[in-house]
């Protein structure tokens, strides 16, 4: 089946949640995507994400770890 996700705020939704998953444990950026993927609150078929959906979600993730550490300085 196809990937696909559940609302119009669901792919956010990872993001933000896979940002604290990566802050507050000591997960990599992929691991905590690929948990709070597998969670199923967000999406239909985690399984089948396509390369480039991941990692562009991995890649919005760091975005924001970036900004988190520059706003602590």
């Amino acid at each position: 089946m196809r990937f696909r996700w559940l609302k119009k705020a669901s792919e956010q939704a990872v993001v933000t949640m896979s940002l604290a998953r990566y802050t507050c444990t000591k997960l990599t950026i992929e691991e905590a995507v690929r948990a709070t993927l597998a969670n199923g609150r967000h999406c239909i078929n985690h399984e089948s994400i396509g390369k480039a959906t991941f990692d562009r979600l991995c890649k919005m993730v760091k975005q924001l770890t970036v900004v988190q550490r520059a706003k602590a300085k």
